[in-house]
């Protein structure tokens, strides 16, 4: 029964952990350059946090690895590959992706609020001269 206890403990602690994690500035520079491409930040529902969503053709995996290898302590799990078919004309037909999320974290409700509006259309920000670096521009 203690040890129940004990790894019920250790599960809560780890959770509310990572629930308090921070963003340096240098992972804000680079979410933000992603943000201005194909970066996904998701809420499952209003009162829900943001995840993001890293996802680039198979020819990419190196990338997304990279990307990986800078956020892993924000995610469950390694990235996967996914395949799907593509019926628009002049479009290959057969695609395979590679993809990571990130956990629903406060810290990447920012994200969301600077890059989507309320109905969930993503648009460049405002004050983007303000908040891009030479860093950010290289994602």
């Amino acid at each position: 029964m203690k040890n129940n206890i004990n790894l019920m403990l250790i599960r809560s602690y780890r959770k509310s952990a990572k629930y308090d994690l921070e963003l340096n500035a240098e992972l804000k520079e680079i979410i933000i350059g992603l943000m201005l491409g194909d970066l996904f930040a998701e809420k499952i529902n209003p009162n829900a946090n943001t995840r993001l969503q890293f996802k680039q053709s198979i020819k990419n995996k190196v990338y997304i690895d990279h990307l990986y290898s800078i956020f892993k302590d924000y995610c469950n799990s390694e990235p996967k590959e996914t395949s799907s078919i593509d019926k628009r004309p002049g479009k290959k037909e057969y695609n395979i992706s590679i993809k990571f999320w990130t956990q629903s974290l406060p810290c990447f409700n920012l994200f969301r609020e600077l890059f989507y509006d309320e109905s969930g259309i993503k648009f460049i920000p405002l004050n983007l001269e303000q908040i891009i670096t030479a860093r950010s521009l290289t994602y």
